[in-house]
């Protein structure tokens, strides 16, 4: 968050049209006023204020600018003050997503004197302004879900983040992080980290969001783990060429099957697939992400209610789930592979359920007409 230097501010508060984009109104509480006005500066730098937006604008200058202390005459002011102050504090503290963040305590004295108010401003923070400065502005759930990607594959520890347009709650942050994780194979070659999310305010338009990611230490031998998959892919591909200019989806799930071997409680690595270890249901999963993804067929991870994880990738009936079954090679040779894709009809018969709002629909097929068409009425 960029701070600006005060006096500068405030002339560019008193100079500007008030629809101006001065740096102080970045963070100025929105009503459901039409008209604004905002504190100027006396002589002695005191701030003047004449109306309550102004009071409520003068409180923000100064945790904008992550001041300590204040002060701020009230001139010709028709408010009733010790109340206006108090509904002033609330209204930045527990509204403004920058005070509701930093601020640990915001308070003040009140001194009448002849023709006006003299307020006194007290404020302690909880952050500094360093961390202040660092907060990152995202716009919407696809800002949020881009920049939770870039954090899982730089691994980063934290972040703060000023939110717009996003209205979900911590739940969903931590399965737009777990979509960006598994979205990249390459890099899944542990676990995903545990993520703890807090908004400050909890709820409105405009929130920041503090992420904290705890990183396990990576597993042994796992730095090359890109490398070598890419390595194990490319080896099982040259292999087994299409049959036609590019490999179908059935086709990849059958290289898939002729390659892994399944345990439940087997390894969750998609190398592990391509290498003919056991595996469990996550690792073919992965496996098949990446093959799709090598040969350029749409595949997105989904996550089920229950933690499970499946696919839904792009065939020319549109989309459809593939949950792990069809990647499971059948115990008789001699036996059919279970079914490979499946409409939302057909997930919700088997009992999956997941968050719809993040997915394409999977709609069933349009019925086929059956016999020649009626002839049209005269």
């Amino acid at each position: 968050m960029k701070r600006i230097i005060p006096a500068l501010a405030l002339l560019l508060a008193v100079c500007l049209p008030l629809t101006g984009c001065a740096a102080m109104l970045e963070r100025t509480w929105s009503g459901s006023e039409t008209h604004v006005d905002y504190p100027v500066v006396e002589e002695d730098s005191t701030l003047r204020v004449e109306t309550y937006q102004a009071l409520v604008n003068a409180l923000l200058y100064y945790v904008n600018e992550h001041s300590a202390a204040g002060a701020i005459r009230l001139y010709n002011y028709a408010g009733e003050v010790e109340a206006d102050l108090e509904r002033a504090r609330e209204q930045v503290t527990e509204r403004d997503p920058l005070a509701a963040y930093t601020v640990r305590s915001l308070t003040y004295t009140v001194t009448r004197i002849l023709t006006y108010y003299e307020v006194e401003v007290r404020l302690a923070y909880a952050r500094t302004a360093q961390e202040a400065d660092a907060i990152r502005t995202v716009f919407g759930q696809a800002g949020l879900s881009a920049e939770l990607g870039r954090m899982a594959a730089e691994r980063e520890s934290g972040a703060a983040l000023l939110l717009s347009g996003f209205t979900g709650d911590a739940g969903l942050v931590d399965e737009l992080f777990r979509l960006a994780w598994y979205g990249d194979p390459a890099r899944s070659d542990r676990e995903p980290p545990a993520l703890e999310a807090a908004f400050y305010p909890e709820t409105g338009p405009r929130r920041i969001l503090e992420i904290a990611l705890r990183w396990e230490e990576p597993p042994e031998g796992s730095g090359d783990y890109a490398a070598r998959l890419e390595e194990a892919a490319s080896a099982l591909l040259e292999a087994h060429p299409p049959a036609g200019e590019g490999y179908t989806l059935e086709e990849l799930a059958a290289l898939l099957r002729g390659t892994a071997a399944y345990e439940e409680d087997g390894s969750t690595l998609a190398l592990a697939a391509l290498a003919g270890e056991p595996v469990s249901d996550r690792g073919l999963i992965l496996a098949m992400e990446y093959l799709c993804r090598r040969c350029g067929v749409e595949a997105l991870p989904v996550l089920g209610e229950d933690g499970s994880l499946w696919l839904m990738v792009d065939t020319p009936e549109g989309y459809r789930h593939l949950p792990a079954q069809g990647l499971i090679p059948p115990a008789d040779p001699e036996e059919e592979p279970a079914r490979l894709l499946y409409t939302d009809q057909g997930m919700t018969a088997l009992g999956r359920r997941w968050n719809t709002g993040l997915y394409p629909p999977c709609p069933e097929p349009e019925p086929v007409p059956s016999g020649p068409p009626e002839p049209e009425a005269s």
